[in-house]
């Protein structure tokens, strides 16, 4: 038993270490310049927006594109079915703005197992400007989005830049764990990634991809059956030789209704996702599970002295690693909150980073999957 409570103090010791490392890394990328427009003309941009439904806070969301101030762009939205609710918010949302170039698509056909992307691939050929910005329905963005996007994407040999995201307002408790585990852990991840290997990969809330750099890695028809499109997406890219960033740029995502049963269920499909794209990188996450290794390490050790001062130390380095992401995403205002949901998060999470290891299917939107050892989706019957 004291021989497992050596190796997992260990472990809460590399834990610590991440830690503080994390919490360097994200506030460095945090700081980093936002890139400046070149001189000249500013290109044109069509946004890519598949929608499904409507929230109280869609309309909010979808006028936040109406309303960018950006010289050129056009917006396609994709919708599956003519009676989906959205179609009236869209077409109120044009009358309301009527200097900006907007299209509602039908988009039928089932091109793929990726819904998003088969929505994608049929608004493509709409398109009318060589930069391309895909974002999900549920974001909210800043007036500044399409010239920051715009402008990452007139560096040279930028073929795809992405930015930050966090979530909006919270009205449930898995909504709560929810942005508490994208703050406290996939953010920080997101940047110390940054540093230690550089960016190969895409965050899927929003992507802006050049025309030409799309058609080289194989289009959106090669990553139609991937659940991870984004992560397939910056990686298919970056081989086509194109160089893919990441902006200190945060948009909302606002999913203030999420269930706890919902909060699971995702977490479940993203760390399935994740051990297939990045198999060292998700068995090697699990040294961030500091207050997990440093609990079983004082309960091993007999409650001793040390495990309980070590217990405390990896409280006290997720509580500022999550104090930390806070501050940086602008999100002070629920912290408390955040904090003092930390430990039930972490064990929760550390659970669903092993049953990650036990299976490979997924539920997503009301089907089920199979993750195959590729990263295709294979749809279970």
């Amino acid at each position: 038993m004291y021989l497992f409570a050596v190796l997992f103090s260990c472990l809460a010791l590399l834990g610590l270490v991440y830690q503080g490392a994390a919490l360097a890394a994200l506030w460095c990328f945090c700081r980093r310049p936002l890139p400046q427009p070149s001189g000249g003309d500013l290109p044109g941009i069509t946004v890519l927006k598949p929608l499904r439904g409507v929230s109280p806070e869609t309309e909010a969301c979808l006028a936040s594109f109406f309303q960018q101030d950006y010289p050129r762009f056009q917006i396609l939205f994709g919708v599956a079915a003519a009676d989906d609710p959205v179609v009236g918010l869209v077409a109120a949302l044009a009358d309301r703005f009527p200097h900006v170039e907007v299209e509602l698509v039908q988009c039928p056909q089932k091109m793929g197992l990726n819904p998003k992307v088969s929505t994608l691939r049929q608004l493509l050929p709409r398109a009318t400007q060589e930069l391309l910005v895909i974002s999900d329905s549920d974001v909210w963005a800043p007036p500044d989005l399409l010239a920051n996007l715009g402008a990452a994407l007139q560096e040279g040999g930028v073929g795809l830049t992405s930015c930050l995201y966090k979530a909006g307002p919270l009205a449930a408790l898995g909504s709560a764990l929810e942005a508490l585990a994208i703050s406290a852990d996939f953010i920080p991840s997101v940047a110390v990634a940054h540093y230690l290997e550089g960016v190969s990969f895409a965050l899927g809330a929003v992507m802006a991809v050049r025309r030409e750099a799309l058609g080289q890695m194989g289009g959106l028809a090669a990553i139609a059956d991937y659940l991870a499109d984004d992560y397939q997406l910056g990686r298919r890219i970056h081989q086509a030789g194109w160089r893919v960033t990441l902006l200190p740029l945060v948009v909302s995502t606002c999913q203030p209704h999420t269930s706890f049963t919902g909060f699971l269920s995702h977490q479940l499909r993203w760390a399935r996702t994740y051990r297939v794209c990045r198999p060292r990188g998700f068995f090697g996450f699990g040294i961030t599970f500091v207050l997990t290794w440093s609990l079983l390490a004082w309960w091993l050790s007999g409650w001793s002295l040390w495990g309980w001062v070590l217990l405390g130390c990896g409280l006290a380095g997720r509580t500022a690693v999550a104090w930390g992401a806070a501050r940086l995403l602008e999100q002070e205002g629920r912290l408390g909150k955040m904090v003092s949901l930390l430990p039930l998060k972490d064990m929760l999470s550390f659970i669903i980073w092993l049953l990650s290891f036990l299976g490979d299917q997924v539920v997503w939107q009301g089907r089920r999957y199979r993750v195959k050892v590729d990263g295709r989706l294979e749809e279970i019957v």
